[in-house]
């Protein structure tokens, strides 16, 4: 099985979780293992990802939930892809809110694996997302470009 630092090298050029070297338009999120199958990071929202004025875009809200996700497999050794993201909006998250994004494996079955991740301002959860993921046939989750 893979370390996680190994796994991270998937990464490498990641919009949520790379270095400012690799990627200068990452977040930069560093996500860290706080319990058994739990990653957790944290983020304050920039105007640079508002959709409507002054509140976080749900997209990138959904792309910090499904790198929570991710990044609880990695944490384990393990490289799987999104098959399924379901994302549920409960409170408008500001500009310039501190949240918490924390990703939870809930269960693996030959090659599946189900999570879970939440966001939240202040301990209220905001944004909840519940994803399948899959690991690929032959393991193979990246491939080299040809130009």
């Amino acid at each position: 099985m893979k370390t996680y630092q190994a796994c991270l090298q998937s990464h490498a050029n990641c919009v949520v979780c790379s270095d400012g070297d690799q990627n200068p338009h990452s977040l930069q999120l560093r996500f860290i293992h706080v319990a058994e199958n739990e990653v957790a990071a944290d983020y304050r929202v920039n105007k640079k990802h508002q959709g409507y004025t002054n509140l976080l875009h749900g997209g990138i809200a959904s792309t910090l939930l499904d790198a929570a996700m991710t990044h609880c497999l990695l944490s384990k050794g393990i490289e799987a892809l999104t098959a399924e993201l379901n994302v549920r909006f409960h409170t408008p998250v500001l500009v310039g809110d501190s949240v918490q994004i924390m990703g939870r494996l809930i269960s693996q079955r030959r090659g599946i694996y189900l999570l879970e991740a939440t966001l939240s301002v202040a301990k209220q959860v905001c944004v909840k997302a519940t994803g399948k993921f899959i690991q690929p046939k032959g393991g193979v989750i990246h491939r080299e470009l040809s130009v």
